[in-house]
């Protein structure tokens, strides 16, 4: 369009500008002036979205500042009129106005997860920071009667059936015939067959008014904050959804990026926050929806005019790739068994099995987060009380123990490993994991966590002193521990020294379960 190149001039702004960059998606012109960013929707109708006329421009452009001031309210600051007069075109400004820009600040791109993970700067501690910021925004989410349909099967089977409608012109050419059939079998199948898993989300209130577009190049990372930009405002259908949605997407943008172990600490340091255990049934279904709709966008991509044959090439191999992701997801991706750990407080208990569940695909759950779950406080809540006392109390103890078996079955019955993070230090709760697995015919190892008493105490001390851990064990409890632990008899026991770097554990334990798989 005209307006285009007058844009890409630096007086077309109200501010100083000494470089102007264009993005174009299939949807918006992007302008990257430096300090800020100017986001112009295109008049195009695709059905699952209409900016075909001005009013609904500036009606998206609305919505869109206000959706994404719920996550990142210091970088989206307005609707701005682009305006034409004195026979150009400008933003903001008198003049006859032709259409309407989205106002962001800009971000550094250094700081987007897609480029942090390129240089290797993307860290587990980020992405748990992110899974922290995420269960904030859900647990404040919106969510209501009508929101709540958009969880029942009928609801979902509307995008389902749009996205394999929208691309059977591909097969051939980015999906073959055999994938597309196959995952539109597994997907109605699933709706149809596992619909009470669905009905169960809805009654667990999991249904909000989300993201819908939350993946590795929506988020920045910049000067030790988290911003999350860009969510759907177009169409409510993509955006009213399971929560697990937005949590699929980032898992399975990870995966295409080769970067599985990454979601691994967004997904467990998100369930710890929110003890929303129930997504794990839906989570591969809702991966293979977003690696689907990615191909789909890719596949859109390709055919998008005035692009170089360059691009075309990579958008048709990009399509072709998250296509063939989705179907991948098809077969069991792990082998289920059944971890626990075993070990006197400060033994890293957490930490091992944080690091051992990235390095296996698996589920960690975690006493300390369960306890607080079910007392209603929040994991990151402090309790300081004398051993065997308030929330440590017996009858406590053994409500957090049926629980975190209870939240092992069901995460076992969806296909994963689990870690089950406490310290079992009775063999009543040990009994409990031998008979689970049984019951579930999946094997069992105890994880026997033992340390120097030294370096014991100076981490509790630490830890307390630093108060970043969920956990409420500290010095004091050390001694009371001790004398009521009970000594782990077993023979399916991994004993690991964690006076070693954490690094070192993990790969003796890691070690030790691929040989017993071998």
């Amino acid at each position: 369009m005209d307006f285009i190149n007058f844009l890409l001039k630096p007086l077309a702004y109200p501010h100083p500008v000494e470089e102007i960059k264009l993005l174009q998606t299939h949807i918006s012109w992007v302008f990257l002036t430096g300090d800020f960013v100017y986001k112009i929707k295109k008049p195009v109708d695709f059905g699952f979205l209409d900016f075909t006329t001005l009013e609904k421009r500036h009606y998206f452009c609305q919505e869109e500042i206000r959706l994404n001031r719920r996550l990142s309210p210091d970088i989206y600051l307005d609707v701005v009129p682009v305006v034409k007069r004195e026979g150009g075109v400008f933003i903001g400004g008198e003049g006859e106005v032709i259409d309407y820009a989205v106002k962001m600040k800009q971000l550094p791109e250094e700081s987007c997860l897609t480029s942090l993970l390129e240089k290797g700067e993307l860290t587990s501690s980020i992405m748990e920071k992110i899974a922290r910021i995420m269960a904030n925004f859900y647990a404040s989410s919106e969510t209501n009667e009508e929101i709540a349909t958009y969880g029942l099967p009928e609801k979902i089977e509307v995008n389902i059936k749009e996205n394999f409608d929208q691309t059977k012109t591909y097969t051939g050419r980015t999906i073959s015939r055999e994938i597309y059939e196959k995952l539109k079998k597994y997907s109605f199948e699933f709706l149809r067959d596992k619909k009470v898993y669905f009905l169960n989300r809805i009654k667990a209130g999991q249904i909000k008014d989300g993201h819908g577009d939350f993946h590795c190049a929506n988020i920045y990372y910049y000067q030790n904050k988290v911003y999350v930009l860009d969510c759907i405002e177009f169409n409510t259908r993509f955006r009213y959804a399971d929560v697990t949605a937005d949590v699929a997407f980032l898992l399975m943008d990870l995966d295409f990026r080769q970067a599985s172990p990454l979601g691994n600490y967004f997904l467990n340091t998100y369930l710890a926050q929110t003890n929303d255990f129930g997504l794990l049934g839906v989570l591969n279904f809702y991966k293979i929806y977003r690696a689907y709709v990615r191909g789909k966008i890719s596949s859109f991509e390709a055919d998008m005019s005035g692009i170089s044959q360059d691009r075309q090439k990579a958008a048709l191999a990009r399509a072709k790739a998250y296509f063939e992701l989705a179907y991948s997801y098809l077969q069991p991706l792990f082998k289920p068994c059944l971890l626990a750990t075993v070990g006197f407080l400060g033994s890293g208990k957490s930490t091992v099995a944080r690091h051992l569940a990235a390095r296996l695909g698996a589920v960690v759950i975690r006493s300390d987060a369960v306890r607080k779950h079910i007392l209603g406080l929040k994991p990151d809540e402090h309790l300081y009380v004398p051993f065997g006392q308030g929330i440590y109390a017996p009858e406590v103890t053994k409500q957090v123990y049926a629980n975190i078996l209870n939240l092992a079955k069901e995460a076992l019955n969806a296909g994963f490993p689990v870690i089950l993070d406490a310290s079992f230090n009775k063999e009543v709760y040990r009994q409990g994991v031998r008979d689970l697995a049984q019951a579930l015919n999946c094997p069992y190892y105890f994880l026997h966590l033992q340390c120097d008493e030294d370096i014991l105490k100076q981490r509790l001390a630490k830890r307390q002193e630093e108060s970043q851990d969920i956990s409420d064990g500290h010095l004091g409890l050390l001694s009371s521990f001790k004398q009521t632990f009970e000594p782990l008899k077993d023979e399916n026991q991994i004993v690991l020294d964690t006076t070693q770097p954490v690094e070192k554990v993990v790969q003796e334990a890691a070690d030790f379960l691929s040989a017993l798989r071998d």
